[in-house]
């Protein structure tokens, strides 16, 4: 290695030789002509345009028929509301026990012996006639109702709840003796004894209470009406037995204690429905029927205490029911007559002893 004047000198690579450059020319292969003139090639165009044709048309199509569903769901939308407002207007309230009612009946035509189904109907027939302020659509609804319950109760004639909404539409038609009967019979299915091995034997056992709670109280409902009213407190005093949170008992035997010129009696046990009322979540419909039925009694019996709003409910010291070993629970077997669930008291109801 030579040697420079500050040192060894670096050892250079020769440069690599540059390739010439072609020119484009140099690739032209004038040999061959345009491809785009072949057959082959117009063949594949013509079947791209008229594919991408048809994906235009199915697009456009589904967008239009997107728009006009828009527009029917508004305009379906705005008839609805439009109904609602001159429902409203008229001073018609949109009832859902129509739609309820058509329901079952539908269902009815699918399951013919579905017995269910069938006391269900029967039920809302008897609320919607209860809630018709023209007798002759309410009788209509009631005779209907009645041929369900007797037909439900001639198919299966242990039916407790299918008896005790016979007995109640018995009572709404004016017919005492029919009711009487209904009610007696479904008291006595309820208070069956039930056999030990039973699977669900808590949930009998408490829907037996229960259809005894309203068979009790559509007795004294209908021997109230026959101003017997002995045997209608008996009758109450045994309902609130088997549930001490009852409200239409004590809506009931307040009538009845108005009846037998009681007002304190009559005031006190409206009282109780009243915190029975209280307790309730706000909104719920036995809240509003209760208090209106309460207003109407205290209207008679004290005007002055309705100056006021009433107290909070405080705890009410009622004794416990020893009836069963189980809460009594209410469930979808009442027409007519509304059972508030049991009252926060000072020892709970839920069926043990303290």
């Amino acid at each position: 290695m030579s040697r420079g004047p500050r040192g060894p000198r670096k050892r250079t690579r020769p440069a690599k030789p540059r390739r010439p450059e072609q020119s484009m020319a140099a690739y032209d292969d004038d040999d061959e002509g345009d491809l785009r003139d072949t057959p082959e090639y117009r063949k594949r165009q013509a079947i791209i345009r008229f594919g991408t044709g048809i994906l235009l048309v199915a697009f456009l199509s589904t967008s239009g028929i997107t728009c006009i569903a828009s527009n029917m769901g508004e305009k379906e939308a705005a008839r609805q509301q439009q109904e609602q407002t001159n429902a409203a207007t008229n001073g018609t309230a949109v009832n859902a026990l129509d739609s309820e009612i058509a329901r079952y009946q539908d269902e009815m035509k699918k399951k013919p012996g579905d017995s269910e189904t069938q006391r269900l109907l029967a039920q809302c027939l008897v609320l919607r006639a209860r809630s018709n302020s023209e007798p002759v659509k309410a009788t209509k609804d009631m005779e209907e109702a009645r041929g369900l319950f007797e037909a439900l109760v001639k198919a299966e004639p242990e039916n407790m709840q299918a008896w005790i909404g016979l007995g109640n539409v018995d009572g709404a038609l004016k017919s005492p003796d029919k009711s009487l009967e209904a009610f007696n019979k479904a008291l006595e299915l309820a208070k069956r004894p039930i056999a030990e091995n039973v699977p669900d034997k808590d949930s009998k056992q408490s829907e037996a209470e229960q259809v005894q709670l309203e068979a009790h109280v559509g007795l004294a409902q209908v021997q109230l009406n026959e101003k017997k009213y002995e045997e209608s407190l008996a009758n109450l005093d045994a309902a609130l037995k088997i549930n001490p949170g009852a409200a239409e008992a004590y809506l009931l035997r307040g009538r009845l204690q108005m009846a037998r010129k009681q007002p304190e009696a009559a005031r006190r046990d409206f009282g109780l429905a009243r915190d029975i009322a209280m307790q309730l979540p706000p909104g719920n419909p036995d809240q509003s029927n209760i208090m209106s039925q309460y207003i109407a009694a205290m209207r008679i019996l004290d005007p002055k205490s309705l100056e006021a709003p009433p107290a909070s409910a405080t705890p009410i010291s009622v004794p416990v029911p020893v009836a069963s070993a189980t809460p009594v629970t209410p469930t979808n077997t009442t027409v007519g007559n509304t059972t508030a669930p049991p009252v926060n008291v000072t020892a709970p109801v839920n069926g043990t002893n303290p």
